[in-house]
């Protein structure tokens, strides 16, 4: 009787010591999380709202520091569920495009599994930035000091494995410099965005344009870009061209650049790049110049020009285009991407976040 009476009493005390006080002195710890601030969090980072209210916690509502707990928090299950969700099916997604200073445009395709997250802002935005990533930096080579051979297309490919481990490069508007988040590579941006949008991210292919450096000052190569059916520079179809522009007179293209009215005729070969980019995503169009299979409806020039408004063939637009201007215009290279397009899956290289 006296041992079951000790165990009857030291029981309470027990569970007390054990549970009770921890709770309190638990609850009594964690501040309180307004529903202001849990809205705020989430409106810019995307989770679950216990996981919202759990980093503010964590953080002493602080939004700044509650982003970086969620960040941390969750790349080693972003890494886990990239893992559980490679083998979905990405038959969604957007085409991005980044024009940068005149002298670089990309083109990349990111794939996702559903059309609901193909709109949402976080996938939107990553696909943004490797656009931009792929603009700002140069295609990787063996020979990098080393020009591209003459008749080779400029528009490279840019292998997919060396995008995603580059760190991402952020371009902010009004003309301020280029900034890399070291911290960030391409691919920790997508394992993020899967995080927030739980589906299968990838990256599908990339390519872009740099203008010689130096350059000639004979030649003067001018890009152009444009998308459809999205929004920005996203889309559903993406287009770039790349113009060579040369002097019709003896003096080289730049002098005429440089001269007072040099600034306006920049604008007028940017102002058509873009036209000719937006002509390669308005029509099914496969190439400069027909032949090697590609049609007359499916090559550029031979193209009736309606997005340049005209119903003249688009070569004879740009001719026009250069008379009126004093210089000759070449197009030398287009590419006009789709999300619908059918892509044999690269065997060699993993894309997946």
């Amino acid at each position: 009787m006296l041992g079951l009476s000790l165990r009857n009493a030291a029981a309470p005390t027990l569970r007390v010591f054990s549970t009770s006080s921890v709770t309190a002195n638990a609850a009594a710890a964690a501040p309180k999380v307004p529903v202001a601030l849990i809205a705020k969090l989430r409106k810019t980072h995307p989770v679950p709202m216990s996981q919202a209210r759990e980093a503010l916690e964590k953080s002493n509502l602080d939004v700044d520091a509650a982003i970086a707990y969620l960040t941390s928090a969750t790349s080693a299950s972003a890494l886990k569920k990239a893992d559980k969700v490679a083998s979905r099916t990405t038959d969604e997604g957007t085409i991005a495009v980044s024009l940068l200073g005149g002298r670089r445009v990309s083109i990349v395709q990111l794939a996702c599994e559903t059309d609901f997250v193909a709109r949402n802002d976080v996938f939107l935005s990553a696909a943004r930035g490797i656009a931009e990533t792929a603009a700002f930096l140069d295609v990787p080579s063996d020979t990098p000091d080393v020009p591209l051979p003459a008749g080779a297309d400029p528009i490279q490919t840019f292998p997919v494995d060396a995008l995603l481990s580059a760190p991402l490069i952020s371009l902010p508007e009004g003309g301020a410099q280029p900034a890399a988040d070291e911290a960030k590579t391409v691919k920790q941006v997508l394992l993020a965005s899967l995080a927030q949008t739980s589906e299968n991210l990838k990256l599908v292919r990339a390519a872009s344009f740099a203008a010689p450096f130096p350059g000639s000052p004979a030649v003067r190569f001018v890009p152009g870009a444009y998308t459809h059916g999205g929004a920005g520079t996203t889309g559903k179809v993406g287009g770039v061209v790349v113009l060579r522009v040369e002097s019709s007179s003896d003096k080289p293209i730049s002098t005429l650049v440089a001269l007072p009215a040099g600034e306006e005729l920049d604008k007028k070969l940017q102002a058509l790049a873009r036209s000719l980019a937006r002509q390669v995503v308005g029509f099914p169009t496969k190439a400069v110049s027909p032949g090697d299979g590609v049609a007359e409806e499916e090559a550029l020039l031979t193209q009736q020009a309606m997005m340049l408004g005209s119903d003249k063939p688009v070569a004879d637009v740009v001719a026009d285009f250069g008379k009126e201007n004093g210089v000759n215009v070449e197009v030398v290279s287009i590419r006009r991407w789709s999300t619908e397009d059918e892509l044999a899956p690269p065997a060699e290289t993993k894309t997946e976040a």
